[in-house]
């Protein structure tokens, strides 16, 4: 079995160990990449080939592992190329799912069944992470479990991965944003260590782990959780029919928190 990936950053290169572990051929390739995934890439042990044109055509499995904004031009690109099952890893809404779907379904009904949408929730190196997955052959991908991923089929329907997706992020996003802007306030008082201290006590004594997690993660990565909160307002504003939802403020602060962070 050949799988390969679209992209490869922390999460195809952890899936790629895991895979590797239990002898599944993982390929990818390097071409126009900047130098931090090529020198990734290529210390994975993974096989790298010509473009991502080839790893397409060569896989049984393509998985996108790009950014959120990325995820539907990859698809139209690469996605519609391989023969086998694509699976999209990303943090996308359900609008966008289901702008993939459609358009593998413009091309054929195979093309559109062979789509299944994942979500990665948890840390994707935690033990305890899962990967739901949803569509109409989603459970042709349970085999994963025998190569060392855990696997949930959630349902047929292609947007539900990606629902329970977007309402974790949004909890955990925004719990995120206002742990920063809290520790950022505690730091201009000197008061780091004890803002940790005194939350602790309340939180819990994993709080100060947890947060301090939650603050390493948001630096390195602003630019793709705001491109993730992007894709939580796209949601949002689908079911605004609704006055349960019309206002979004605490969301887009949210959003409007990632993009300040330098």
């Amino acid at each position: 079995m050949k799988i390969g990936f679209i992209g490869f950053g922390e999460v195809a290169s952890t899936i790629s160990k895991k895979l590797l572990d239990n002898n599944v051929n993982v390929l990818s390739s390097i071409n126009g990449r900047s130098d931090k995934t090529k020198k990734l890439a290529k210390n994975s042990g993974i096989d790298l080939v010509n473009s991502f044109e080839d790893v397409a055509l060569s896989s049984d499995i393509l998985i996108s592992t790009v950014s959120p904004f990325e995820a539907l031009e990859i698809s139209k690109k690469y996605g519609v190329l391989t023969n086998g099952i694509f699976l999209d890893l990303n943090n996308i809404s359900p609008k966008t799912t289901l702008e993939i779907f459609d358009f593998f379904k413009g091309i054929n009904e195979t093309k559109s069944s062979n789509f299944i949408k994942g979500s990665i929730i948890g840390k994707i190196s935690s033990k305890n992470q899962i990967i739901y997955l949803s569509g109409e052959n989603s459970n042709d991908l349970l085999l994963l479990k025998d190569y060392g991923l855990n696997i949930k089929v959630i349902g047929s329907n292609i947007t539900d991965a990606s629902y329970i997706k977007m309402i974790r992020s949004i909890y955990s996003k925004s719990l995120t944003a206002v742990t920063y802007e809290a520790f950022k306030i505690s730091e201009s008082f000197n008061m780091g260590d004890e803002f940790f201290e005194v939350l602790s006590i309340t939180e819990g004594k994993d709080f100060e782990i947890q947060a301090k997690s939650r603050i390493k993660s948001l630096k390195n990565s602003h630019e793709r959780k705001y491109e993730e909160m992007s894709e939580i307002l796209k949601f949002l504003e689908n079911i605004q029919s609704s006055n349960d939802f019309k206002d979004n403020n605490m969301i887009k602060a949210t959003q409007n928190k990632f993009k300040e962070i330098k």
